[in-house]
């Protein structure tokens, strides 16, 4: 009987990081953005996310190639099915070369997005796994290899 709860526990704990997130994008995002010879390396925080698709968050940059930039630039925008739009509302004091743009991208599965801001830069970012998704997925494992040795002996 132990065995097939830590079973059906390992089983439920891993399918948790799937339902992780209520809505599309929320979360935290690390991609890089690219323009003609330059390069800059980003991570994204969408804070909110409503039912109808409206979001907010912030971009944290730092270029890597090609000029000094750094910076958070904070924005709002939509997704309407896979596509999204989003424009900076406040770039944060202290910024080094950072000007207000508008940004338009697709959701290409729920850990990629992938798109073009208002100067025909490319952009993509990929969704990074929160701490919590982590420690499930690996209590999850620890019941499997726990259950697998209850029947070994």
């Amino acid at each position: 009987m132990k065995n097939k709860i830590l079973g059906l526990l390992a089983m439920a704990l891993l399918a948790g990081p799937t339902g992780a997130h209520a809505t599309a994008l929320l979360g935290s995002w690390q991609g890089e953005w690219a323009l003609n010879g330059y390069a800059a390396e980003f991570d994204l925080t969408f804070d909110s996310e409503t039912a109808a698709g409206a979001f907010t968050g912030y971009f944290d940059w730092t270029c890597t190639v090609g000029f000094t930039c750094s910076g958070r630039e904070s924005f709002a925008g939509t997704l309407a099915g896979n596509s999204l739009a989003f424009a900076t509302t406040s770039i944060a004091p202290g910024a080094v070369n950072l000007v207000f743009s508008s940004y338009s991208g697709t959701l290409i599965d729920a850990n990629t997005l992938s798109g073009t801001d208002s100067e025909n830069a490319s952009w993509h970012a990929t969704r990074v796994p929160e701490p919590g998704t982590l420690a499930l997925l690996g209590l999850g494992l620890a019941g499997l290899g726990l259950s697998r040795r209850r029947k070994v002996r």
